[in-house]
């Protein structure tokens, strides 16, 4: 049996693709490759920037397998089990770029708000449908989609379990970019330029907007002085300095 999500490397860009039977479905399965997948790309020094997108053409993912069921698990302790991967996404300590190649709904419109930027195909469609079946969202949308287009504009897609086209998507600040192209090379255009940005400020820029709702003013300010004051010390830094007045390209290694 092969795996639920596949991995692939394009020079220093993680490409993650779900790769499911009926449309890019949720499962444990899924779950355990993201977790085991992410876990080898934050290991691998090489690696810069991760994008996750879906298999085929249909579907980024259309949500949770539920004819599956949830296993051995309770309901309560499998949700568990996906917050907590969509949490790792967040907060991942590389940017994670969603390239949303068909509809995203339900779960799947959830793993997409969990990772850092999105792209959108044109086409298709993304929201968060559980009120469809008597449900509700599971996987942090309760949570993600507040913040990313405000409080009353989410509680009503929640309500009416609304799916957006690409460009309601990207007006209400859902996505980032919708492309009529092939998404997965429009993402990867601006991974490749990521790729080449220094890691270390990358990864200090990713941490502290992932905390930031959960912190004070004072606080996030004084974690971006300890953070800014580290990387003065970089190798990286000293190249990036040198390279500015030196008028050439830097070369940064992550050190």
């Amino acid at each position: 049996m092969g795996e639920a999500v596949k991995k692939e490397i394009r020079d220093r860009v993680a490409i993650l693709s779900i790769d499911k039977p009926k449309m890019n479905q949720l499962s444990g399965e899924v779950f355990e490759d993201m977790r085991k997948h992410l876990d080898a790309v934050e290991a691998d020094k090489e690696i810069r920037c991760v994008i996750i997108t879906g298999s085929g053409e249909k579907a980024f993912s259309a949500g949770a397998d539920l004819a599956a069921g949830f296993g051995d698990f309770s309901a309560v302790d499998f949700l568990k089990r996906g917050q907590d991967i969509w949490n790792k996404v967040e907060y991942f300590p590389k940017p994670v770029i969603a390239a949303i190649n068909g509809h995203a709904l339900g779960g799947g419109c959830e793993l997409a708000m969990s990772c850092h930027i999105r792209f959108m195909k044109k086409g298709a469609r993304i929201g968060l449908t559980e009120t469809n079946l008597g449900i509700m969202p599971g996987y942090g949308g309760s949570l993600r989609l507040p913040r990313l287009v405000g409080k009353s504009r989410a509680l009503e897609m929640i309500y009416m379990g609304k799916q957006c086209e690409a460009d309601e998507a990207l007006a209400i600040g859902l996505v980032d970019h919708i492309t009529e192209g092939d998404v997965l090379e429009a993402a990867l255009e601006l991974a490749n330029k990521i790729t080449k940005r220094a890691p270390l400020p990358i990864a200090a820029i990713t941490k502290l907007c992932n905390i930031s709702q959960n912190i004070t003013p004072d606080q996030h300010l004084k974690i971006e002085r300890e953070e800014l004051g580290r990387l003065f010390g970089s190798k990286d830094a000293q190249e990036g300095i040198g390279a500015f007045f030196e008028k050439r390209e830097a070369n940064f290694k992550g050190e």
